[in-house]
């Protein structure tokens, strides 16, 4: 008979019925916890692949730029802390599947590519869109807050989307700096063949000259 009670719980496939023992949202405060909880937990995965980043960076300029981005994500961090404070929540965090799945593109590239000035732009395209989703879901968890009039609320995670907007800038300006770097030895490699092809050009002509001189000689002779 308990057999029959426990298997009652169950849908035919063994597993439990949708919604069973899950959370389900009932109105727009329960909604904005979701999106903190997806947040926080951006935020700590974050954390712990920056450093990664840090040592992957062939940059001085890309190190410093990701030392320092570290920094300002653990403040990112106790914001949503202090946020879930005010909806009177303990902070708790949701695998954020989105966040997971752009750092491991990014640890792809540090895998993957050879170290250098390339994988560098590569690793800062990785970057931008890890700083693009954050602003995407800072930007809609603040719209809730605003319809829910937690100022208190909004306030903090306005500052997170401003500090996002910053890295995504440095990023850019880290990017330029490279590019000039590809683009100049690029530069140089086209001036080497260049210089080549022009130290070739007298030699061979040198070369047909000696070489149609005793053809135009054995004419004259053969003219006589």
């Amino acid at each position: 008979m308990e057999l029959e009670v426990q298997m009652s719980d169950r849908t035919p496939g063994g597993t439990p019925p949708p919604n069973q023992e899950k959370e389900v949202m009932e109105n727009l405060k329960d909604l904005l916890i979701e999106e903190l909880k997806d947040l926080y937990s951006a935020e700590q995965q974050i954390i712990k692949a920056l450093p990664k980043m840090v040592k992957g960076a062939q940059s001085e300029e890309l190190k410093n730029a990701f030392s320092e981005h570290l920094e300002v994500t653990k403040t990112h961090a106790k914001r949503i802390e202090e946020a879930f404070g005010h909806l009177e929540q303990k902070p708790k965090a949701k695998l954020c599947k989105g966040m997971e799945g752009l750092l491991a593109e990014g640890a792809e590239t540090l895998e993957e590519e050879k170290a250098g000035t390339l994988r560098d732009l590569e690793i800062i395209g990785a970057a931008q869109r890890v700083e693009h989703y954050e602003m995407a879901a800072y930007g809609t968890a603040r719209a809730i807050a605003e319809q829910l009039q937690l100022d208190e609320v909004v306030e903090l995670l306005n500052q997170t989307y401003s500090e996002e907007e910053e890295a995504d800038s440095s990023l850019s300006e880290v990017a330029e700096s490279l590019y000039g770097e590809v683009n100049g030895e690029s530069n140089e490699d086209e001036e080497d063949t260049s210089d080549e092809e022009t130290e070739k050009a007298p030699a061979m002509s040198a070369k047909s000259a000696s070489s149609q001189k005793p053809k135009a000689m054995a004419k004259k002779a053969s003219s006589r």
